[in-house]
């Protein structure tokens, strides 16, 4: 049985151009526990007075995991994550040649010394400890065991095998680990694996098969470089493929939305479970099949997240896709109706990027001859944006720049930071617009205005889909 300890407080935090607030760690860590990780790194105390006052108030939010405090090996950083409340202290310290030869210029006893001191430190101190040997993955395997068991002498009881810069494969994982099993004193053997080659979360299952007992992971993968194992996709893997369903799923896309929000680190549509684009189909062939049985094209449904699955229009699209987006909008057509649809739809797919509901129901007014009053016409919108506060305003504006349906833009001062005057042909299509908008990186809320009347300067008054009036 696995164990989860969540390290996006701390590794996380490390991902570069991402600062959490104290209240955002606080809320970050309620998530964590509803989602049932056993612990949570809340941070290095000594990296800054703000680090350690969130540790401390996490520490006293009572919370069901167990709360660990990352350190160096000195004193005085010990005492500090004791200081602040944390139940485990995690102390670091480098192993391999490259570490001692360079950064330390230590010699293997001295190191051997360090590590055993001030994790019976620690343990005077009342804590529990779990010793990290940096770069483990790089180190000569008869000096880790020996590090490691001088560091659970000491009092530790549990080791972190650190694959630090990420380049083991799982076969290699798979024999260290079992080695570490074979000659370690007892004690829990943690994951703490760098996904720099892609291999994070495939090295974290065999180490698990070898004998390991926790996977370290951070919300989105987050942390130095290419971060560490994603966590929803750790949870989801054994709870779909291992059977391990101990963890609550509702929560994680609640916790994956107010990561991102807070953080600026936006995963790609693409990324496996919580990706825009998981549970997407767009093919004929994909469709068809989904919307007949969601097994033929899903390794699992997205109701578990909490998710919907989405049927995507566009020039690859088939006739049982369309005729079930159309029955939606309780639209009836013939089969050749239905056929010249599709041709139009292809036809529209070539030259466009994205076919929204409002031009399928077009294309469908216009192939039957029949008016399809659903969706209200010609709306002109002022949508206005605040900005995540560390990303360029600038960056936002680039990307709105290329969206057909906004006609001008501009920079603004006070509540909001972009203001984007837009024309739509319905209510429909504003409402996909802006939910395109909102999905944008760096866009943290919107608020949308319609514009009910213009005034040109030259005195006249008209409104959006008529002709100008004149003042009286």
């Amino acid at each position: 049985m696995i164990e989860i300890l969540d390290s996006t407080l701390r590794e996380g935090e490390q991902t570069p151009y991402v600062n959490f607030l104290v209240e955002e760690k606080l809320e970050i860590a309620r998530l964590l526990d509803l989602v049932g990780v056993e612990m949570i790194e809340a941070g290095d105390p000594s990296v800054s007075p703000k680090v350690a006052e969130a540790v401390k108030k996490i520490a006293e939010l009572g919370l069901r995991a167990e709360i660990v405090a990352h350190s160096l090996a000195r004193r005085e950083n010990i005492q500090r994550a004791r200081d602040c409340g944390a139940q485990r202290v995690a102390i670091f310290y480098p192993t391999s040649s490259i570490h001692l030869d360079v950064k330390l210029r230590k010699t293997p006893q001295e190191v051997i010394d360090i590590i055993s001191e001030h994790v019976a430190y620690a343990r005077s101190l009342g804590l529990k400890v779990r010793y990290t040997p940096e770069d483990a993955s790089r180190t000569d395997l008869e000096f880790l065991i020996q590090a490691c068991n001088a560091a659970i002498q000491a009092g530790a009881d549990r080791i972190s095998f650190a694959d630090t810069v990420g380049i083991l494969k799982p076969d290699e994982v798979f024999e260290r680990i079992s080695t570490l099993r074979q000659h370690l004193l007892p004690c829990a053997i943690d994951l703490h694996l760098h996904n720099d080659h892609g291999l994070a979360l495939a090295n974290a299952m065999a180490g698990i098969r070898a004998g390991a007992n926790c996977i370290h992971t951070t919300v989105n993968g987050m942390g130095e470089r290419c971060g560490i194992p994603d966590l929803a996709e750790v949870i989801m893997v054994y709870h779909n493929l291992e059977g391990v369903q101990k963890y609550r799923l509702p929560p994680l896309m609640a916790l994956v939305d107010y990561v991102e929000k807070v953080s600026g680190f936006f995963a790609a549509p693409n990324k496996p479970v919580t990706g825009q684009n998981a549970f997407s189909h767009k093919s004929g062939v994909h469709t068809n099949g989904v919307l007949k049985d969601p097994r033929t094209y899903e390794p699992f449904d997205p109701a578990l997240l909490g998710r919907e699955r989405k049927i995507v229009i566009d020039k690859y699209t088939g006739k049982s896709a369309v005729l079930a987006r159309l029955a939606e909008y309780g639209v009836e057509v013939r089969p050749d109706e239905l056929e010249q649809i599709l041709i139009e739809i292809k036809n529209l797919g070539d030259h466009r990027k994205q076919i929204f509901d409002a031009d399928i129901l077009d294309i469908a007014e216009r192939v039957t001859g029949r008016a399809i009053d659903i969706i209200p016409r010609e709306i002109e919108a002022m949508i206005m944006l605040e900005v995540e506060s560390h990303v360029y305003t600038t960056s936002v504006v680039r990307r709105l720049r290329s969206f057909r349906n906004v006609k001008s833009l501009f920079e603004i001062s006070g509540e909001f930071d972009v203001s984007a005057m837009v024309s739509v042909e319905n209510v429909m299509a504003l409402n996909n617009l802006i939910e395109e908008i909102r999905r944008l990186p760096g866009v943290k809320r919107t608020e949308t205005r319609l514009i009910l009347k213009k005034y040109p300067s030259n005195g006249k008054v008209s409104s959006p889909s008529g002709p100008a009036l004149e003042r009286n």
